[in-house]
Formats: C-alpha cells, sequence, structure tokens
C-alpha cells in the first residue's frame, strides 16, 4: 500500500541478448516524491486493451495496452536499466482509493520527473524512411530558418505536401495523443520533454522554436507555396504548442477547464481530474478535493464550478456557456455546472464573453455572497447540487422573437433579422415610439446589436482595450441593420463579434420593453436577475408557481440593453436583494 506522497517507479530491466522481441521485465519499488527519487514519466494514449501485450513485473505478468507494449519496447536500453514512472503500472488500477490519490497526485509526479517522455506512436511501414527525415527536415529548417537550406521539397507545392503529409502523423490533427485530456498537464509541467515518434527522437524546443518561428517571421520559401488550408494546419499546430508552453499556473479553473473543454476523455470525471496540477497553487479546491474517483460525474463538475466561482470571486464561470442542451447534458448535471462533457450545440464564442465580462459590470461592484454559497452547500448535506446566490430581479421575459441566426450565418441573413427584431421591440414599447422618442430607441438598439462595448487592439499594447461605441460606429452599425453593409476595418465588427452577441441567441423584449438577446432555449417567463458578482444579468426559470419557494432553473447568461454597466442599481433608490436557490 502507498503512503504520504509515495509512488511506484518501474525499474524496466534491459533486453540484453535476446534483443528488441524479448518479454518486457522490470520490478516495481515505492519511493516517496519528497526524496527527490530520478525518474522518467511517460505520455501516452492508453488505447484499448486487447489482452495480447503483457510486462512481467516482480515475477508476475500484468497485461498492459498495446500501445504502452510498443512505447516500452523503445525506451527498453540494450544493457542497463530504466527508471519509468507508467500509470497504467504504477497505479493499482483496481484500488479506487489508491486511484483518487494518485491522480490528485499527478501533477507533482509530472512536475518533478526528470523528463517526459511523449510516445506519437509508430511510424506506419506504408510510410518511407526518406519522407520521415524531410518531414524533421522541414521542423528544422522552420526552427532555425538562416542556419538551415532551403529544402528541396519546398520547391513546389506538390512535394511539400507529400512532406507535410508525414509530418502530419504527429499533428493535433492527425495524432489522437493532442486530443486527450491527460496528456495536457503530463506535457505542460516537467521542465524537461521528449517527443518519440517510432524510433525518432525529437525534442520538444524543435517542436516549439519551428512554431515560434512560423509565427513571429515569414519564410517566403516556404509561405509562398502554401493555401488557406495549409495555413490553418500550421495554426493549429502553432496554437496547441503556445497552449501547452504557457499553459503552467496561469489560468483560474474557469479558464483552464474551457481552454481544454475539446479534449477527450474515457471516464468524464478526468476532465477535471486531469487539470488538477494545473491549476495555480493560490486556488484552494475545497469542493473539488471532496470528491474521488467513484463520485458522480455530475458531483465533480459542479464542485469545480463552485471552486471557480469562489475563485475568481464572481460569476464568471457562469458566463462561458457552462450549459448543454438537456438532451446531451450530462445525467443529473445542475443546469448551472460546468459541463465540460462537449460543447453547446449552439455555442457562443466564449473567449469574447470571458473578454466582455471584464468589462461588463452589471452587478454594480456588489460582492459575491460568498457565505450564502458556502451555507447552501451545507445546508444540502455537502452537496454542490444547488447554488446559493444573491440578487435583484430585473423584468420577465414577455416574447421571444422569431427569427434566429445561427452560425455562421450571412450579413444578409443577419441584417434581415435584425429588422425584424427591432420592428418586435418597437411594438412592444410602452406607449410605442414616437417621433420624438425614435432616436433614442434606434440609438438603444443599435447599441445592443454592438453590444455597447468595442474591443481594441494597441499595437503597442498587445492587452486588449475597450470603448464604447461613438456616434460612427453606430452609424455603421444602424446601416448593417437597414441594408446588411458593413466595410472593412469597421471597430464594431470583430471576427468574434458576430457569433457572440447576434448569433445563436435569441432577441426578447421584457415586460417592461427592455430588450436583451440570451441563450437559444429561452423562454416567455423566464426571469431577468443581476445577482451579486455578475457582471451579465442572467435569465432563470421559475421551478415552483408565482410567490412560492425561491427555486430557479439555470437559462444562462443574457445581454440587457441598458443595464449592463450598473444602471439598475444606479436609476433605483431602494433595490430588495433576495437570496435564491438556483438548480
Amino acid at each position: 500500500m502507498l503512503s504520504g506522497d509515495q509512488i511506484r517507479v518501474l525499474e524496466l530491466l534491459p533486453s540484453g541478448d535476446e534483443g528488441p522481441a524479448a518479454p518486457l521485465r522490470g520490478h516495481v519499488h515505492i519511493v516517496s516524491l519528497s526524496s527527490n527519487p530520478d525518474y522518467e514519466a511517460v505520455s501516452y494514449v492508453w488505447g484499448i486493451p486487447d489482452g495480447k501485450t503483457s510486462i512481467e513485473v516482480s515475477g508476475h505478468i500484468f497485461g498492459i495496452s498495446s500501445n504502452l507494449d510498443a512505447l516500452l519496447r523503445r525506451l527498453r536500453y540494450t544493457n542497463r536499466k530504466r527508471q519509468i514512472w507508467a500509470d497504467q503500472i504504477c497505479i493499482d488500477q483496481s484500488n479506487l482509493s489508491e486511484k483518487t490519490t494518485q491522480v490528485k497526485m499527478m501533477g507533482d509526479i509530472y512536475s518533478k520527473c526528470r523528463q517526459c517522455l511523449i510516445w506519437m506512436g509508430e511510424i506506419p511501414e506504408s510510410v518511407p524512411q526518406s519522407g520521415v527525415e524531410d518531414a524533421i527536415h522541414l521542423l528544422e529548417f522552420m526552427a532555425t530558418p538562416d542556419d538551415v537550406n532551403v529544402p528541396e521539397f519546398l520547391s513546389t507545392r506538390d512535394k511539400f505536401i507529400k512532406v507535410f503529409e508525414v509530418l502530419y502523423l504527429i499533428h493535433p490533427h492527425g495524432n489522437t495523443w493532442w486530443s486527450r485530456i491527460w496528456t495536457v498537464q503530463e506535457v505542460i509541467l516537467p521542465e524537461r520533454k521528449t517527443i518519440l515518434w517510432g524510433p525518432k527522437v525529437l525534442s520538444w524546443e524543435l517542436l516549439s522554436q519551428a512554431m515560434h518561428t512560423w509565427t513571429t517571421q515569414y519564410m517566403p520559401s516556404l509561405m509562398e507555396i502554401l493555401l488557406d488550408e495549409d495555413f490553418q494546419e500550421m495554426n493549429a499546430l502553432s496554437a496547441n504548442i503556445v497552449w501547452i508552453n504557457y499553459g503552467r499556473n496561469s489560468d483560474l479553473p474557469s479558464i483552464l477547464v474551457t481552454k481544454w473543454r475539446n479534449r477527450k476523455a474515457t471516464d468524464m470525471r478526468d476532465k477535471v481530474f486531469g487539470l488538477l496540477g494545473l491549476v495555480p497553487d493560490h486556488v484552494d479546491l475545497e469542493y473539488t478535493g471532496r470528491r474521488t474517483c467513484e463520485s458522480s460525474v455530475a458531483e465533480v463538475f459542479s464542485s469545480l464550478t463552485l471552486d471557480a466561482i469562489l475563485s475568481t470571486d464572481s460569476l464568471q464561470p457562469l458566463v462561458l456557456n457552462p450549459r448543454l442542451e438537456d438532451d446531451i447534458a450530462t445525467e443529473g448535471i445542475s443546469r448551472w455546472a460546468m459541463d465540460l462533457k462537449g460543447f453547446p450545440k449552439r455555442d457562443a464564442d466564449t473567449f469574447y464573453r470571458d473578454w466582455a465580462h471584464d468589462h461588463y459590470n452589471a452587478c454594480n461592484g456588489r460582492a459575491l455572497d460568498r457565505s450564502f454559497l458556502r451555507s447552501t452547500v451545507e445546508d444540502h448535506a455537502g452537496s454542490t447540487r444547488v447554488l446559493g446566490v444573491s440578487g435583484v430581479m430585473v423584468d420577465t421575459v414577455q416574447i421571444i422573437s422569431p427569427q434566429r441566426s445561427t452560425a455562421p450565418e450571412s450579413d444578409a441573413r443577419i441584417s434581415e433579422n435584425l429588422r425584424a427584431w427591432y420592428k418586435l421591440a418597437a411594438s412592444r414599447q410602452p406607449g410605442g415610439v414616437s417621433a420624438a422618442t425614435q432616436p433614442e430607441f434606434d440609438e438603444q438598439f443599435c447599441r445592443l446589436v454592438v453590444a455597447d462595448i468595442l474591443e481594441l487592439r494597441d499595437e503597442d499594447d498587445p492587452e486588449s482595450q475597450s470603448r464604447m461605441p461613438n456616434a460612427e460606429d453606430l452609424e455603421n452599425a444602424w446601416r448593417f441593420v437597414k441594408e446588411g453593409i458593413r466595410s472593412p476595418g469597421e471597430l464594431w465588427i470583430k471576427e468574434s463579434h458576430m457569433p457572440s452577441q447576434l448569433c445563436n441567441q435569441v432577441f426578447f423584449v421584457t415586460a417592461s420593453g427592455m430588450m436583451g438577446m440570451g441563450p437559444w432555449d429561452t423562454l416567455p417567463g423566464d426571469e431577468v436577475w443581476v445577482f451579486d458578482g455578475g457582471n451579465y444579468p442572467f435569465t432563470v426559470r421559475p421551478r415552483n408557481e408565482a410567490g412560492s419557494k425561491a427555486e430557479f432553473d439555470f437559462v444562462g447568461c443574457c445581454y440587457i440593453q441598458g443595464i449592463m454597466f450598473g444602471e439598475w442599481f444606479q436609476k433605483q433608490e431602494e433595490l430588495s436583494t433576495q437570496r435564491i436557490y438556483i438548480y
């Protein structure tokens, strides 16, 4: 049995005179991480165990997956031992208590290894050796284009494509190692990492430098033969490398799990457990820490969401499209919890939402009710199913526009829908829209279209900046509403703006005539609230008849024109704060 910070390390025995075909053999010994043991950790895709491959460990035959079998055979020396940490062998997978403890130690295990050995799999026999050498030559040229001769295969695109097809074998779109959740922290945490690709050994630095050059330096011999799809593939590799190289101790839990939400896991609990080693040291994972490998997936996801809320001291995690539609959601999950199983079918741009969250201030600076959040958990016997929040009820959704825009959508279709929304909103204004009030109404509608905030990027300051839309911006937006015309360079249009503000959302009007955008499944009767600690307003759905218990189902964050910057609190002399429970 393991205790404290103990782990098992496999002492992989040499193949000796028997050569590569020799059976795998080794011994396992127990060490404490605090003693700074010398070992190498492996990062690989498990694959499906087929019962055909095994290793003899301390005299006992131990079944392993064929992918681990291939990796260990590549790692094994001929005449000396090698100290390896591999989860299939070093964790008792049948002991859930040990598995829970060791899983939570994975961050330390990979942080303290001498190096991480990344297994990209064997090279197919159909790939010629010359093709592999050319693929590596391409990386070497991209890493140091001024020091390496221009490869001959860059003379035509056809020749380049043949080489890139080989490189694709270790590309995020061509190799499953990049798609698994566990490999994220396994590659981010170690100080040193080495890529094993069949018999080839590549340094991680080679890949990193090649992608750094790709993003910072113009290489005419390469770039002049590429088509758009080639650039997209290179950018995909570059993005993954950048996220990995800058992924250590940098993201709070909500952004961390959102960034890697597309990664796959056989056990959905690993969408959380597989990233715990990347959570900054100062973040207290109080509720996630209570969960084990026996906890339900829903419990793990909701516990992580509560910890994410507390770590940001805000409701920011609830802005990041946490909820999946009911027909694809995790069984038993609370609607407010970050459902990391996948992505919503009607998804908005998550990182635009995160950016906008930092610029809005619907709650007017009112602090998150941390004590009520915590007491709600304790009042429900430690269950994290219910979210306790405080806030004020603003209005009720009265009517939903039937005209909706999906993403992507043509400008003509979006413009047509905007005109329908405008007409609907005008018809629902108390007292109607007169000649005297129309200019103000038109302005408010255009502010909704542009989200009342513009993202700027100053070349001298790479950090995102913002400003309120001016008269010219609103005039451009109005022209788009009327005619579907927009010009390049108009600040109100950003690559992420349309899918975030106008697409995959519904337009609605409240009982008092307020205009809003919300989740696709918003319904009349849903209530608009501003919660303490919430920079966005939210829509929730009453669970009971009016006047009964304060229980609601979560619908999602919404945009309500005229209250995004705290106006609701600034123009009301007295507001009655209520504590409610959200499911």
